[in-house]
């Protein structure tokens, strides 16, 4: 309760302080720059973040290395308004990332949420997503859009992010650390990089990390080496070329707990887990490349093609799964730019084409892994998605964003197991047209009143369709609604966003468990989601930064039979965060912050509600410079307040929770060069 109290209190005196603030002079520190407005394609068209008319967070390259651990990508994400993520300790489940609702239903990986990595697809085309091939060390940038954007990337787009991994320096440059940690943390990692301007420029990244996990039957092991690099063939024609390779060679699941299991021992693994020795292995492989050809200055082409081939193992309680996936595709824009002048007009026609080819093969584990197979699939599920996006400059006071997009998707599933006489075989067929339009209205260079409409829809995967509980399982459709405001202060240095939103849902997909843990989906007629959220961030006194966060959710089930005006579960009430960072000309950087997550049901009948609890966590590092070179201490701890939490809430599940660590350490050596 005391922690409780000192948290909304301080939350109340920066609120207050606010006005305060606004007028003070601000002075540089090392971190002021990742606030200033930057040039995005958020919209798929080029506009300075403030002007965009989407709830956006860009987050830096300082904010995501400076004195971070670096073991998940929830380290990343947790300071972003309007996202929750879970399961940012379990590495055989990959995290969980909703965004104002969508993707909370997902029981692994990342759902209805929109993933681009280097600006390359990482989400199917059927909608998941797994970031296990992103190394946390290797971000240099990531931009959060929570905004609906299915008029932009088509299925399954609630939000979208796109994870920056790649420096491109005109110098040469070279980074070498070791991190060691509480429960077996171990993560060596190099970078370097360079080239020379105007010829070719290249960029590489390798990471290994082991952990042997809180929690028992928790270890994992992780592998990543990713390159790029970006070659501009003269002024007009330039090529970027990425490469990605993970391999993890074991990952174990520890599984959910029940109420009594955690007041026993929180560290312990779910007793069928163990027995069926649950976890997985991978590797996957990805390369990707795009061209941007300009003409006259008014014609733009942009094509990309990408490949990735991934091979996953997945031991089950009682199933196992042995998979091999083919994801291909690309992207081509035609853009054009009027001349300057009284109304600027910009129009980007494009096509995406992607593949998603599963050959999936399921076993029973009866505890000695693959026993007797059952079923060999091949599942394809191919989309085209057509798309035109105009941005109308009106003297850079108002923008108008209209786009539309018109998605086919078509899905098949082939039964090749003997015996079964093709019963497993179906094919499906889904098309959507989604329209959005976006205003921004800037009364000052600084000021941005923005409001925006739009459609998305989300179709099942072919896990959803294969545990359908009737056939017939229709995508999720949603009309979303928003008002914002964005304020950028004292030359840049300080923002400050609040935003509400309204979207409607109709068919929304619902994950169900019966009493044998069986999973299986269905459509729910209606339901509503309000939501107000507030950010602000910037530098509040010499050498202080401070980001803040608060979000406050009304989700509802306005037609699910028995449950119909109950809250919709795994998505907390109320969230906030406070982050203040200390950052001395001398190479001296330290910040503390506390993130809140408000109580959530853990079912549809919302018969049991979990507790709010607090994140806190405390970081820091010190630089040396000796001549070119520097070294760099750091270190830090998490779950600072000792909170026992849940670090993940599996819905409607009769052992829902997975277990938080308690207070835990890290420190870390990087030298540059």
């Amino acid at each position: 309760m005391k922690k409780r109290s000192i948290f909304l209190s301080t939350m109340l005196a920066l609120a207050l302080a606010l006005p305060l603030i606004a007028q003070q002079p601000a002075a540089d520190t090392l971190i002021v720059n990742e606030l200033e407005p930057v040039t995005v394609t958020a919209y798929r068209v080029e506009m300075t973040d403030l002007a965009t008319p989407l709830s956006m967070t860009r987050i830096g390259q300082k904010q995501l290395q400076t004195g971070t651990q670096q073991l998940g990508l929830d380290e990343a994400l947790m300071s972003v308004p309007g996202v929750f993520v879970q399961n940012g300790t379990n590495f055989a489940q990959d995290i969980r990332v909703s965004i104002r609702g969508f993707g909370a239903r997902s029981q692994f990986g990342i759902r209805g949420v929109k993933i681009l990595v280097d600006g390359f697809p990482e989400s199917t085309p059927d909608g998941t997503a797994q970031v296990d091939a992103i190394d946390p060390g290797s971000l240099t940038g990531l931009t959060v859009i929570r905004s609906g954007t299915g008029g932009l990337y088509g299925n399954a787009s609630g939000g979208s992010i796109n994870f920056s991994t790649m420096k491109f320096n005109d110098e040469e440059w070279g980074e070498v650390g070791l991190s060691v940690g509480s429960y077996g943390f171990q993560k060596s990692q190099f970078r370097l990089g360079g080239g020379k301007a105007n010829k070719f420029l290249y960029s590489f990244n390798g990471a290994l990390t082991t952990l042997d996990g809180y929690r028992e039957h928790s270890t994992m092991k992780n592998n990543i080496i990713n390159g790029g690099f970006l070659m501009p063939l003269d002024s007009s024609f330039t090529i970027r070329g990425v490469v990605t390779y993970v391999n993890s060679p074991y990952a174990q699941d520890p599984g959910g707990l029940n109420e009594e299991d955690i007041m026993e021992d929180r560290k312990a693994a779910n007793e069928d887990n163990i027995a069926y020795n649950t976890g997985e292995n991978l590797w996957q492989f990805r390369t990707g490349i795009s061209v941007n050809k300009s003409f006259a200055k008014q014609h733009f082409l942009h094509a990309s093609f990408f490949q990735t081939n991934r091979s996953f193992v997945s031991l089950l309680i009682n199933d196992a799964v042995k998979l091999q996936r083919s994801f291909t595709g690309g992207t081509f824009n035609y853009e054009y730019k009027t001349k300057p002048g009284r109304v600027n007009w910009n129009l980007n026609l494009g096509l995406d084409l992607e593949r998603q080819t599963d050959d999936r093969k399921r076993y029973a584990n009866l505890g000695n892994g693959f026993d007797d197979q059952y079923a060999d699939l091949t599942e394809s599920f191919s989309s085209a998605g057509f798309f035109a996006i105009q941005k109308i400059d009106f003297n850079e006071q108002i923008y108008l964003l209209p786009s539309i997009r018109y998605d086919r998707i078509f899905i098949n599933v082939d039964d090749k197991f003997p015996g079964n006489n093709n019963a497993g075989d179906r094919s499906d067929d889904f098309h959507a047209l989604n329209p959005s339009l976006g205003i921004s209205i800037l009364p000052t260079p600084n000021i941005n009143i923005f409001a925006n409409i739009g459609s998305n829809f989300e179709t099942p995967t072919l896990l959803e369709l294969a545990q359908a509980e009737e056939k017939g399982l229709k995508p999720q459709r949603s009309k979303s609604y928003e008002l914002g405001y964005k304020f950028f202060m004292a030359n840049s240095k300080l923002r400050f966003e609040p935003t509400i939103f309204l979207i409607n849902l109709k068919d929304e997909i619902v994950r169900t468990t019966d009493a044998n843990g069986n999973n299986a989906f269905r459509n729910v007629g209606r339901s509503t989601r309000k939501g107000v959220e507030l950010s602000f961030s910037g530098q509040i006194a010499k050498h202080l930064n401070c980001t803040f966060n608060f979000n406050y959710y009304d989700f509802v089930l306005d037609e699910y039979d028995k449950y119909d005006r109950n809250k919709t579960p795994g998505i907390p009430k109320s969230m906030a965060g406070l982050m203040v960072t200390y950052t001395w000309i001398k190479g001296l950087a330290f910040t503390l912050g506390t993130n809140y997550v408000g109580s959530m049901f853990t079912d549809f009948a919302n018969s049991n509600k979990l507790q709010p609890y607090y994140f806190g966590f405390a970081k820091a590092s010190y630089t040396i410079k000796i001549k070119s070179n520097e070294i760099e201490f750091n270190g830090g701890i998490n779950n600072l307040y000792n909170d026992r939490y849940n670090t993940n809430l599996r819905i409607n599940n009769q052992a829902p929770f997975e277990p938080a660590p308690l207070r835990n350490f890290y420190t870390g050596l990087k030298i540059r060069f």
